[in-house]
C-alpha cells in the first residue's frame, strides 16, 4: 500500500517560523524549566536597549551528553519525559524538550547555552544558526539533508535529518556557573531591537510601574488593546497570561473563583521574572458597578474514543463594562497549566449572537489530561476537528448557552428594574422639593389606582390642599400614552400643573406653574 510522506524539508522550515511571537517562543524555553524541577526562571530582555537575551533557571539543568545527543540525533525527535521519576512539587510533566530551544532562531542567528546539571559536569556551547537556511533547504540536491535512522522503541526506522546550525562546546575557564541552565541570546536580529526599542516611545505608556501588580491595575487594564503598548508590554502580558506561574490572590477573579486553581499554583513553587519583575497571571478583576456573573466549568473525567479526557476551569461575565485590554477577552485553554496561543474571542466557534455581551467575558480551561493529541505542532492552536476539542468545545458552548448569558441577561434585568425604581425615588424626590420650596410645606404624591372600566381615568391627575398637607394623585408611569423615556417626566409635570391649579386664579396659576416647570426642569 503506497504511504504517505511529509518531506523532511517541511518540517526543518518549522525551527525558523514556529511561533508566533517571541512570547511563545520564550513560553517554550519557561516550559522546559519547569519540567527540570526550576523554582525560578529569570527572562532578561537587556531592557530598554534590547541587544542581548537571556533566559535562566535554578533546575536539574542536563550534561554535554544530553545536549549532544538532542543536537545530533535530530531536534524535535525528543520525546516526552517517559522515566518514572515525578517532578517536584507534584507538578504535571508539560512536555518535550527540543523544538522549544530553537524557537528563539526566530529573534536571533546564533546563542550560548550553559548548564550546570545537579548529576554530571557543567557545560558551555554555542548554537549558530544557518542564515537563508530556508533557500538552502529548498535546493533540488541540498547539502543541508542527509539520510539517518532514528531509535524508536527499540526499532531502527530510516529517514532524513535536516541541517539548520552548527554547535561548539566552549570552555568554562575554571569558573563555576550556577546550578541549572542559562541560554544567552548575544546575536539578536536588528528587527527585533528597532522594534522593541520603538515600542518604549508610545507616549503615556513608556514609564510603567516597576511593581507588576501596579502596572496590570494602572496600565494594562486600562488599555483598550495591547496593541497601543507596543511589543515590550505586550511580551511581558503575553508571557505572564501564558506561562504556568500563579495569580495576584486568591480572589484575583471574583466570588473566589480561581481560589482553588491558585492555590495548586502557588504549590508547584514557580517564579518567573522578566527584566526584575515578577510576573504574575494578568487577570484582576474587581469593583465592576455592575457586577459580575461566574460560572464554574466543571464536567468531570470522561472517555473520548478510548482516550482520557478531564478539564475544568470558570468563565466570568464583567457586566456593562468591556474588557479591557481587548486580549483579556474571550476564552484560554490551558494544558498542564499552559496556555495554549491566545484568549479565543470567537469562545470556541460559538454560534450565537450574544451582542456586545460577549465583549465583558473572560475564561480559562484547565486540560488536567488530554488533548495533546489536538494540538497543532506550533502549540499555540488546536486542530478544531480532534474530537477532544469537539467534546471540551461543545461542553463550554453548552455551559454558555444555557447557564452564563442566561444569567448575565436575567441580571441586567434585575439590575435595570433596581436602576429604575432608584431614579423614580430620587425624582419624586426632586418633585416633592420644588414644590415644598415654593410654599408647600407637605407635599404627598400617590399613584393612582387603575380604574379597568374607563382607561381614560387612568391618566389623570389631581391635587388637593388641606390645612397642612397637599396631596398630589398622578398616574402610574405604565398608564401614559407616552414613550418610555418621557413617562417620569410627565408625570412630574402633571403634578406641578395640579398644584398650580389650586391657586386662586388665571394669572396666579400660569406664574406659579412657570415657576414650577422651570425649577423642576433645571433640576432633573
Amino acid at each position: 500500500m503506497p504511504k504517505i510522506r511529509v518531506h523532511e524539508r517541511a518540517l526543518a522550515h518549522l525551527s525558523r517560523g514556529l511561533y508566533r511571537s517571541p512570547a511563545s517562543a520564550l513560553r517554550e524555553l519557561v516550559s522546559n524549566a519547569w519540567d527540570a524541577n526550576a523554582t525560578r526562571v529569570e527572562i532578561n530582555t537587556n531592557y530598554p536597549k534590547f541587544y542581548q537575551l537571556s533566559i535562566q533557571d535554578n533546575g536539574d539543568g542536563f550534561t554535554a551528553d544530553d545536549f549532544e545527543s538532542l543536537m545530533s540525533g535530530g531536534i524535535g525527535n525528543s520525546q516526552k519525559r517517559t522515566n518514572d521519576q515525578p517532578l517536584r512539587y507534584s507538578r504535571p510533566t508539560i512536555g518535550r524538550l527540543g523544538i522549544g530551544m530553537l524557537g528563539i532562531a526566530q529573534i536571533c542567528g546564533s546563542f550560548v547555552v550553559t548548564s550546570n546539571p545537579k548529576i554530571g559536569k557543567p557545560f558551555r556551547a554555542r548554537v549558530n544558526l544557518y542564515d537563508l537556511a530556508k533557500e538552502k533547504m529548498d535546493e533540488k540536491y541540498s547539502e543541508l539533508v542527509h539520510d539517518a535512522t532514528t531509535t524508536l522503541e527499540g526499532e531502527q526506522i530510516s529517514g532524513k535529518i535536516v541541517d539548520v546550525g552548527t554547535y561548539d562546546f566552549e570552555k568554562l575557564n575554571g569558573e563555576t556557573p550556577f546550578k541549572g541552565t542559562l541560554i544567552i541570546v548575544d546575536d539578536v536580529a536588528p528587527i527585533f531591537t528597532l522594534t522593541f526599542q520603538e515600542s518604549l516611545k508610545l507616549g503615556e505608556f513608556k514609564d510603567m510601574p516597576r511593581e507588576w501588580r501596579q502596572a496590570v491595575v494602572r496600565v494594562l487594564n486600562k488599555a483598550p488593546s495591547l496593541q497601543v503598548l507596543g511589543d515590550y508590554w505586550r511580551l511581558a502580558w503575553e508571557l505572564s497570561a501564558a506561562c504556568p506561574i500563579p495569580y495576584f490572590a486568591n480572589d484575583a477573579l471574583p466570588k473566589g473563583i480561581v481560589r482553588e486553581r491558585n492555590a495548586a499554583l502557588e504549590s508547584y513553587n514557580f517564579a518567573l521574572h522578566l527584566d526584575g519583575r515578577q510576573l504574575f497571571k494578568p487577570v484582576l478583576l474587581r469593583e465592576n458597578p455592575g457586577g459580575y456573573t461566574t460560572t464554574h466549568i466543571n464536567p468531570g473525567p470522561q472517555t473520548v474514543y478510548g482516550k482520557d479526557l478531564d478539564f475544568g476551569g470558570y468563565i466570568v461575565v464583567q457586566e456593562g463594562l468591556q474588557l479591557k485590554p481587548d486580549e483579556l477577552r474571550g476564552i484560554l485553554i490551558r494544558i498542564k497549566n499552559v496556555g495554549i496561543g491566545y484568549y479565543d474571542q470567537s469562545m470556541l466557534d460559538y454560534r450565537f449572537n450574544e451582542g456586545p455581551r460577549t465583549r465583558w467575558l473572560t475564561g480559562e480551561v484547565y486540560v488536567e489530561k488530554g488533548l495533546e493529541d489536538a494540538l497543532n505542532v506550533d502549540r499555540d492552536s488546536f486542530n478544531r476537528f480532534h474530537p477532544e476539542f469537539r467534546v471540551l468545545q461543545t461542553y463550554v458552548h453548552e455551559v454558555l448557552r444555557n447557564e452564563v448569558f442566561p444569567a448575565v441577561y436575567k441580571n441586567i434585568d434585575a439590575r435595570s428594574k433596581e436602576r429604575k425604581s432608584k431614579v423614580a425615588t430620587k425624582r419624586n424626590a426632586t418633585v416633592r422639593s420644588v414644590l415644598q420650596e415654593h410654599g408647600n410645606r407637605n407635599v404627598r404624591i400617590v399613584r393612582r389606582a387603575r380604574d379597568e372600566e374607563d382607561e381614560m381615568k387612568s391618566t389623570y391627575s389631581s391635587a388637593h390642599r388641606s390645612r397642612d398637607t397637599v396631596e398630589v394623585v398622578v398616574p402610574n408611569e405604565e398608564d401614559l400614552p407616552t414613550g418610555k423615556a418621557s413617562r417620569q417626566l410627565a408625570r412630574a409635570i402633571l403634578a406641578i400643573f395640579e398644584v398650580a391649579l389650586l391657586e386662586s386664579d388665571r394669572s396666579t396659576q400660569r406664574k406659579k406653574f412657570s415657576e414650577l416647570l422651570l425649577d423642576l426642569l433645571k433640576r432633573w
